[in-house]
């Protein structure tokens, strides 16, 4: 009898919380309120109106709760207060941060995140371009019940690469590189894509205070995540002269190497890739190598430029090492790092940067010349 009532009290555990006892926190925004104040946004799973993955339900899947505050503890517990389950972030997949609040700084929100154990260092984070991070999880996307997983979803096949808040706070914890991050907006192109779209083309650059001072977007940004070593594929067309050609490179790698001449520094950029060519609008044909070969090298010269032209503009225009030279001079020159380490920023744009491109054309497609129209024909 007794052994009985020994089980009976240890079977189950008295202060386990059931799943239904839970409120999972899918995406966070911060924001700056039109007083300046400091915003969040939560949203939250409706469980009784998830319907699986689909989208653009009548009946949304998830609730958008706001609260202004001075910390972001004191906002989440705000959130909690109106929430009759408790809060769980192990499931947030994304971060939305305002552009207003990006450009006045974001270096004392980023202190809760690297504290709080509950966060996921794999959680995506972004820039709300020209507008409040609130805005993108009030989307109802036809894709999925929560903006927040389609932002994640639509970075990773919008070509930028996968940025996630651990990466962000790897740059923040080195002298020799600046951070910088995806920029989510929504599509205006339409009333059909009003408040349901969300685009990721643009990439926030941000200075050792964490401030926001510009961007880049389209060509530009896809060539700086390149340098630095975080894009792996992309699509790139070229006009040679002769027409144009489009490409899908894969397999993207980038080395850097650094020397000094006196006090000048030099920074060597490779970049290489391999891929398929996609689109040949000119009478080359890439199916004999001795046609292809010298098509490359004009492709590789002319990237070349493009990416040169790039970097030169992010050194004049903002003068953020957002592609990390500085760490390769670390890694390189230790006892030089050390004295220069602190006049980073004032060096990096008198950094002479050259460029190399090797992108190597692997497959032609099923056929070398283009189609012939009827006046090629002979």
């Amino acid at each position: 009898m007794s052994l009985l009532l020994v089980t009976i009290l240890i079977s189950g555990c008295w202060d386990r919380n059931e799943i239904n006892e839970y409120a999972f926190w899918i995406g966070t925004a911060l924001d700056l309120s039109e007083e300046g104040i400091l915003q969040k946004s939560a949203q939250i799973a409706v469980p009784a109106e998830f319907k699986g993955r689909g989208g653009g339900s009548q009946h949304r899947a998830n609730i958008v709760l706001t609260t202004t505050g001075s910390s972001i503890v004191d906002l989440e517990q705000q959130i909690q207060d109106k929430l009759p389950r408790k809060v769980f972030l192990g499931h947030r997949r994304s971060i939305f941060i305002g552009e207003k609040l990006a450009r006045k700084g974001i270096i004392d929100i980023m202190d809760q995140f690297t504290r709080n154990t509950d966060t996921r260092m794999r959680t995506d984070i972004f820039v709300a371009n020209n507008g409040k991070g609130s805005d993108i999880l009030k989307i109802n996307s036809p894709f999925n019940q929560f903006s927040a997983i389609v932002a994640v979803d639509q970075d990773r096949y919008c070509r930028l690469g996968d940025s996630a808040l651990r990466d962000v706070l790897l740059d923040v914890g080195r002298d020799g590189i600046r951070p910088a991050m995806p920029m989510v907006e929504t599509s205006p192109n339409n009333e059909l894509e009003k408040g349901k779209i969300i685009e990721v083309k643009s990439v926030a650059i941000f200075n050792r205070h964490l401030q926001m001072v510009g961007e880049v977007s389209g060509r530009e940004s896809l060539e700086l995540f390149w340098v630095k070593g975080v894009l792996k594929n992309q699509f790139i067309s070229l006009q040679t002269g002769e027409g144009s050609v489009s490409l899908f490179e894969t397999n993207l790698r980038k080395t850097i190497r650094t020397e000094f001449e006196g006090n000048k520094l030099k920074v060597y950029v490779k970049l290489a890739g391999t891929g398929r060519m996609l689109e040949n609008n000119t009478n080359i044909d890439i199916s004999v190598t001795s046609e292809r070969v010298p098509l490359e090298r004009k492709l590789n010269e002319m990237k070349a430029k493009q990416v040169e032209a790039t970097i030169k503009k992010l050194q004049q225009q903002f003068g953020q090492d957002v592609f990390g030279f500085g760490e390769e001079v670390h890694r390189e020159h230790p006892y030089r790092w050390k004295e220069i380490k602190n006049r980073w920023d004032q060096l990096f744009p008198a950094a002479e940067v050259s460029v190399t491109v090797k992108l190597k054309i692997q497959n032609t497609g099923a056929i070398g010349r283009r189609v012939p129209g009827i006046g090629d024909r002979k």
